[in-house]
């Protein structure tokens, strides 16, 4: 695609994200850098120099290209809070609390893969001068944390380069960006919780003077102050849509608290106390205790479950543990299945689903995950049914709060009781983490959980967090699905995505297994996955950006594949309509060194590249 001409001497070229192109004779400053901009494309524009790059934030697809011209003299401006997201990576690489129990989402799944040195750090109200140009910073986060925005007046026009501030007007590339906690929340219970910086950053583009607003992604806005006032209102209905059935309401409602007056909330559903035949444990744990003195655990979070368990054998409350039901793989309900393994003995059964996780956690980069993997003995299929003691089980999966997520059915005492696992509160719907691939649509996401529960009419639900079950009337279940069915339409019109699950689901691309150990000189495979949310079949194409000396075995494997619209988040055989996938066979070096290599993939996906947009960890020890 041929430049874009914004102004005299000012252009865009497109790419994963558009690179801001401002000429001086020879010379050029860039705004931004993507990996596609190359010495051959600047210069068609007259450019045969590149004196600096502006970066509006720290992330890959913005700024990987701006490491050939560091080599050639370049200078790199950053933004001061993000500074060590330039030239620390190695540390923030390896630090466990960026691998394993992850509570926090910032600064997020695109730090750069290799330091790229940082000759000024800016913030609000730096200048910086260059060949007659005086460039203006404006602090503007929310899309990320540290995120600036750069004003140039240039041919009469004054141009701001916004970063992702926004994607058009009523619009932003993402949600996932903007799960953000406060003190009183952590980052993962804080769905849209950086609206609250990003709010006035759009009210600062909007008073800031600028003509013009470039994004990072989208398109080019001539009218800043119709482009911030939509956004701002498509954003207060999407947050109200989202408090209105929000679990949150029970756990944090202080976060909430704007909208504690707004009709559109759902007063809290019927408290109940437990049948007599459900005990709580500790933790996040509930036993079912048969008439013969056996019970059956669900989730094992902490040593302290097994503790109370032995304490009740010692007073002969139980007989013993037969099995342990896991609901979902969060470390607080997986954390001490080994420790309950060694004392017990007992099998681990799950939804198919989510077995792999559990056993072998290293495979997977998602939030909350625990490195302690442990043999799944038990992996059921949808509706599987079996008898326990007096008791009749049915499995179904359940992805109400995260799509790696069970729920058990127990009938047994004329009762009907349902372990939601975190998938539910007297307020509503646990989807407040983006992360965990909670999914919108028919039959998918919490409206499946919604339909489960209609089908099978549990008299009590549990959610392991809380002490006592919760019951929904079909009038609540009828009104949290009209709620789902509208939030699927307000969040389609803020995200530019053939489905709005595309700007949710953190790992709609994901590399298969996530972290690996391989031996030198000897290939070994990625995997890199796609879920199609869109209503259409997409095509989709990678290419693996490697550490020096490393190879990749093209003839091995294909690197482009045809993904069929509708899929259901994964490539496992369980799935009606698997998700696509391309394996690439890469070799690391005799004489690499050992550490951890940090593995970037170039996704191309329905003919719009994203840049280096995931990666793997490949291990050489």
């Amino acid at each position: 695609m041929e430049a874009i001409t914004l102004a005299p001497d000012l252009y865009l070229l497109s790419g994963a994200v558009w690179t801001g192109v401002l000429v001086s004779g020879r010379k050029a400053l860039l705004f931004d850098c993507c990996d596609t901009v190359t010495l051959e494309r600047l210069a068609a524009l007259g450019v045969d120099s590149v004196e600096m790059v502006l970066c509006t934030q720290h992330r890959r697809p913005n700024v990987a290209g701006a490491y050939a011209f560091v080599e050639q003299g370049a200078r790199v401006i950053a933004p001061a809070g993000e500074r060590r997201l330039f030239e620390e990576v190695e540390a923030y690489w390896n630090d466990p609390a960026n691998r394993w129990h992850i509570y926090h989402h910032q600064p997020g799944p695109q730090v750069l893969t290799r330091p790229l040195p940082v000759s000024r750090a800016v913030g609000e109200g730096d200048e910086i001068a260059w060949e007659g140009y005086t460039v203006r910073v404006l602090d503007t986060p929310g899309a990320t944390e540290g995120s600036v925005s750069y004003l140039v007046q240039v041919g009469g026009e004054t141009v701001c380069f916004c970063g992702d501030t926004l994607y058009a007007p009523g619009q932003l590339w993402d949600f996932r960006s903007l799960q953000k906690g406060t003190d009183e929340i952590m980052d993962y219970h804080a769905f849209l919780g950086n609206k609250r910086l990003l709010i006035p950053s759009l009210h600062k583009l909007a008073a800031s003077g600028a003509s013009r607003l470039v994004p990072s992604h989208g398109v080019v806005m001539d009218d800043p102050q119709a482009a911030v006032d939509l956004t701002l209102k498509r954003l207060d209905a999407v947050w109200r849509n989202y408090a209105a059935i929000s679990a949150l309401n029970y756990y944090f409602p202080r976060f909430l608290d704007d909208t504690k007056d707004d009709p559109l909330r759902m007063a809290p559903a019927a408290n109940h106390e437990p049948p007599s035949f459900v005990r709580r444990v500790a933790y996040t744990s509930y036993a079912i205790v048969s008439d013969s003195g056996a019970a059956l655990l669900t989730d094992c979070g902490d040593p302290s479950v097994v503790e109370t368990l032995q304490d009740w054998i010692r007073q002969g409350a139980i007989q013993g543990v037969d099995a342990c039901w896991v609901t979902h793989y969060h470390d607080d309900h997986v954390d001490a299945l080994p420790v309950l393994r060694e004392a017990f003995g007992c099998p681990i059964m799950t939804d198919e689903h989510m077995a792999e996780v559990i056993e072998h956690p290293l495979r997977f980069f998602l939030p909350c995950i625990s490195p302690n993997g442990v043999p799944v003995a038990l992996r059921t299929t949808e509706r599987q049914t079996w008898r326990w003691r007096e008791f009749q089980l049915t499995a179904f999966h359940f992805p109400g709060q995260t799509y790696y997520h069970s729920g058990l059915l127990v009938e047994g005492h004329g009762k009907k009781v349902f372990f939601a696992g975190d998938s539910g509160a007297p307020t509503g719907l646990d989807d407040y983490c983006a992360p965990n691939r909670v999914f919108l649509g028919a039959g998918r996401g919490s409206r499946r959980c919604l339909d489960i529960w209609r089908e099978v009419q549990p008299d009590y639900i549990f959610n392991q967090h809380q002490p006592q079950a919760f019951s929904f009337t079909d009038e609540e279940l009828d009104y949290m699905e009209r709620v789902l069915i509208e939030r699927e339409r307000v969040y389609g019109e803020m995200l530019p995505w053939a489905h709005p699950d595309f700007g949710t689901d953190e790992s709609w691309v994901r590399a298969y297994p996530f972290e690996q150990q391989v031996e030198r000189a000897e290939p070994f495979a990625v995997q890199v996955q796609f879920t199609n949310h869109g209503p259409q079949v997409a095509r989709a194409q990678v290419e693996p950006v490697l550490p020096d000396g490393w190879r990749w075995d093209r003839q091995r494997g294909a690197s482009v594949v045809e993904v069929s619209p509708q899929t259901d988040g994964s490539v496992d055989a369980y799935c009606a309509r698997p998700d696509g996938a391309v394996t690439l066979w890469l070799v690391a070096p005799a004489e690499a060194a050992a550490g951890r290599y940090v593995v970037p993939f170039r996704v191309t996906w329905d003919g719009r590249y994203l840049g280096q947009y995931r990666h793997a960890v490949v291990v050489l020890s």
